[in-house]
């Protein structure tokens, strides 16, 4: 079984599927997640300014994940540089993206939190498309 088959089922009329690619990536993500989430916690509960929080908890999950995401769920050894360039590329991107997004549904009226949900439910998909296709290639 070559590389590439690792972890996939076959279907005819569909072609490949990762399942288990996927559900490690699902994995990775919501850890992230968690990870901002704790750190941001703990540094609000020293009192740390909400802005500088935030960034910190940001960018330590965000470094988390693109090293788990390279070695766990897509097991690529490509060049480092290249795929982070195009990971910070991405996650940049994605910012601008939900943002605007973000802005512009609770202007047309939906609930922020429906807005936020919806944009990282667009994000979450088209980032594996592309982690799996470009960043970890």
């Amino acid at each position: 079984m070559n590389k590439e088959m690792e972890g996939s089922t076959n279907f005819k009329d569909k072609g490949k599927y990762s399942l288990p690619r996927y559900i490690k990536y699902l994995i990775v993500g919501g850890s992230s997640a968690l990870i901002e989430l704790l750190i941001f916690s703990f540094l609000r509960m020293l009192f740390i300014d909400l802005t500088i929080s935030n960034i910190i908890a940001v960018v330590l999950a965000t470094v988390f994940n693109f090293f788990v995401n390279r070695g766990w769920s897509f097991s690529t050894s490509s060049n480092l540089k290249r795929s982070f360039i195009l990971y910070l590329t991405l996650f940049l991107l994605n910012l601008t993206f939900s943002t605007n997004a973000i802005r512009i549904m609770v202007r047309l009226g939906f609930v922020e939190i429906f807005a936020k949900i919806t944009t990282m439910a667009c994000i979450t998909i088209w980032n594996y498309v592309l982690y799996r296709k470009v960043v970890f290639k």
